[in-house]
């Protein structure tokens, strides 16, 4: 479509500015658009204004327009020879051009792959595997049961991963958490209560507490143990690069996930409430 076309369609002069242009193709396609005009031609119509208008304000899109124009033409009058010879330099820039894309992918799969970042990489890997492994056994070891005292509730209420109505607690030792909202669990109760805790991380399972008659086991919510299915298979993702190390996009994402994502929540989970000797104890301590 050339712009004498363009600007026939739209009704305009040949010396229309940008701004009456775009008044023009607004007040037409008020009246074309397929949500307002259900008439097969006006649709047709209507995308042929839409390119109009892009001819008439894109100057990129102009200049490639022109651009085409004059390869074409190069095209038609070039000689057999030329022609050939013009394949045989395009498909040598392209060779030339996958060569080089090649020498960076590798040069990157092999700073991703050795040194110290690879070195970092692997013990990520390793204590991923291992919180992974202790988030697994702990389903068949026994609990700790820890005693601690309840210091005071708070009255709002929440929502929460296992179960829907939760509300926070303080606890002298081990400090705020969140339990399934029972009030009458401990509001006559005794404030010495004991705590059920997981063999490996010592995770909070479950609060117990008594009076003169009952005990009463409240469980936690918001920690390790209300997303340990996810963690679990989360903590597994760093062993595929490490396994496969092939240079792949799925690779690479896989090992910035690994690097960044899991390294950055097993360190998390290692550095706080005494995990890391928790583990290094075997849960005895």
């Amino acid at each position: 479509m050339t712009r004498a076309e363009c600007f026939r369609l739209l009704n305009l002069p040949a010396d229309s500015t940008d701004a009456q242009i775009r008044k023009q193709y607004k007040k037409l396609a008020l009246r074309l658009h397929p949500d307002v005009n259900p008439d097969p031609l006006a649709h047709e119509v209507f995308i042929k204004l839409g390119k109009a208008v892009e001819i008439l304000l894109n100057p990129d899109y102009k200049e490639s327009v022109a651009e085409e124009k004059r390869t074409s033409r190069r095209a038609a009058n070039e000689s057999e020879e030329e022609r050939l010879e013009r394949m045989r330099m395009a498909k040598m820039r392209y060779e030339q051009q996958k060569m080089q894309q090649a020498r960076d992918n590798n040069r990157y799969f092999v700073s991703l792959t050795s040194g110290m970042r690879w070195s970092i990489y692997k013990y990520i890997m390793r204590i991923s595997l291992v919180l992974s492994l202790a988030l697994s056994t702990e389903f068949f070891l026994p609990m700790h049961y820890e005693h601690d005292v309840l210091l005071g509730s708070s009255k709002s209420l929440n929502n929460g991963i296992i179960k829907g109505n939760i509300t926070g607690i303080e606890l002298q030792n081990r400090g705020k958490y969140y339990v399934q909202n029972n009030i009458y669990a401990w509001k006559y109760a005794y404030p010495e209560v004991i705590i059920e805790t997981t063999w490996f991380l010592h995770t909070p399972v479950k609060m117990i507490t008594s009076d003169d008659f009952t005990r009463y086991r409240t469980p936690f919510d918001f920690h390790i143990r209300s997303i340990r299915f996810g963690l679990i298979i989360l903590f597994l993702v760093p062993l595929y690069p490490y396994l496969i190390r092939r240079k792949t996009l799925s690779f690479v994402f896989l090992y910035h996930l690994s690097f960044w994502g899991v390294g950055t929540i097993a360190t998390y989970i290692l550095l706080t409430q005494g995990r890391i000797w928790h583990l290094l104890t075997l849960g005895f301590l």
